[in-house]
């Protein structure tokens, strides 16, 4: 089933809205107070879902940094787009959201985080404000410093804004300094340990192996927390909060330069998240795997003509976000996009959408897999090893606790969804084989 941008809609008025996208890194769907969160503080990211739609079924196309950014950026799956680990750049040719918007008369701007191996310049066609590939720390205080700046200067063209964070995403370099067994004066103020926190003995062999065999810094950050007590988890999930705490203050800064700009009444703001975090689900941490802490993210639009709503029924995917800013300001999208813009859903309406679709590499092609999300279950396969698939109704086991592929019960559902992902697997032009 091809999923294409839906057709553009006539605009009550000629006058073009800018387009803010805002990135955090690494941040799982619930960790923010507006998603009923209470052991964190997030006003600016509040201030967002309260005035427009927060789309709470929200799948990124890759549960890891450059590879989900390229389909942001591109509207496209990482098969397509050719960024299938981190490191790699969009393929040439294809078409990605600098070049749409600046071609369409957009003064197209660029702060923060990019991770995607190419300069601003030339194929991406945005202006650099600060910061690119480089991995710099301490760079979200002057990212929001640059934006803000750049949005006081009351740009009068059409434009579109990235403003990309880092964190929370700095919980990786805090996991390796923290082999746990410590003790915590004030433990009874930290966030409960995940109820989910027991692991599958089960799981598939490619995840094991992630877990294990420490090839690469961040499958030794997932061992680093298969000995942490659980008082180690409620330090770990403190923490990650803290620094989740710290990003929405930056963000907090370019929203309020927005708005004393007087740009906000005719900006779309778009907030999202690149990937999860593990959470300690299933003894998981930091990102790289297709359990919901670390594949589901926060997905927010406020803006002129955006309903005010928690939208609990679309299927939504980071790929949307091409489409749906090409027909919020009626510029003519790429062709066959994955995406599928989410205008309609934006006013109120129903999106008709049956799954969604995200993919994920550990270290080579021998260890591929592959999750197909429905409103009520989740289908996840791997190309090779032991134990190759799971299957988890989430309407009866949110917490993803018990694997259903061997459940009899379970054979109809499961056959429909593995059908899906074949039919999927062929329209899409994937090289994905499933096991036999």
């Amino acid at each position: 089933m091809l999923l294409s941008a839906a057709p553009m809609v006539a605009r009550a008025s000629p006058k073009r809205p800018n387009l803010l996208l805002i990135l955090t890194d690494q941040q799982t769907h619930g960790a923010m107070s507006n998603a009923g969160n209470p052991w964190l503080k997030t006003p600016a990211m509040d201030s967002l879902a309260r005035t427009g739609t927060r789309f709470a079924e929200t799948i990124c196309p890759y549960p890891v940094c450059s590879p989900s950014r390229g389909s942001i950026f591109a509207g496209r799956m990482p098969h397509e787009t050719g960024v299938r680990v981190n490191g790699k750049a969009i393929v040439p040719g294809m078409a990605t959201m600098g070049e749409v918007f600046r071609k369409a008369g957009y003064q197209t701007v660029y702060g923060g985080k990019w991770h995607l191996p190419k300069s601003f310049d030339g194929m991406t066609s945005f202006e650099k404000l600060i910061g690119g590939s480089g991995q710099g720390k301490d760079m979200d205080a002057p990212l929001a410093a640059t934006c803000e700046e750049w949005l006081r200067r009351k740009p009068s063209d059409p434009f579109l804004m990235v403003s990309s964070f880092m964190n929370p995403h700095d919980i990786c370099q805090w996991i390796r300094q923290n082999p746990g067994a410590h003790e915590y004066p004030d433990i009874g103020k930290y966030p409960p340990a995940p109820g989910n926190m027991a692991f599958d003995p089960l799981e598939p062999e490619a995840m094991q192996y992630h877990r294990t065999a420490g090839y690469d810094l961040m499958s030794k950050g997932v061992g680093i927390a298969q000995e942490w007590r659980r008082d180690d988890f409620r330090h770990y999930l403190h923490d990650y909060y803290r620094m989740v705490e710290a990003v929405d203050r930056q963000v907090g800064r370019v929203l309020e330069a927005l708005r004393e700009s007087g740009l906000a009444e005719n900006t779309v703001v778009c907030f999202a998240s690149d990937h999860g975090e593990g959470m300690g689900a299933h003894r998981w941490v930091q990102k790289a795997s297709f359990y919901e802490e670390s594949v589901r993210v926060p997905f927010v639009w406020s803006g002129p003509g955006i309903a005010t709503n928690v939208d609990r029924t679309t299927l939504a995917t980071l790929a949307d976000i091409l489409p749906t800013f090409c027909e919020l300001a009626g510029v003519k999208a790429p062709p066959d996009l994955r995406g599928r813009s989410l205008a309609p859903a934006l006013q109120g309406k129903a999106i008709e959408r049956p799954f969604v679709v995200s993919e994920l590499l550990y270290g080579d092609s021998s260890r591929e897999g592959r999750v197909l999300r429905t409103a009520r279950h989740k289908y996840i396969v791997f190309n090779n090893g032991a134990r190759p698939e799971m299957f988890f109704d989430l309407w009866v086991d949110p917490g993803e606790t018990q694997n259903l592929v061997r459940s009899a019960g379970h054979a109809g559902p499961l056959g429909e969804r593995r059908a899906l992902l074949s039919r999927w697997i062929s329209e899409t032009g994937d090289d994905f084989r499933m096991p036999a």
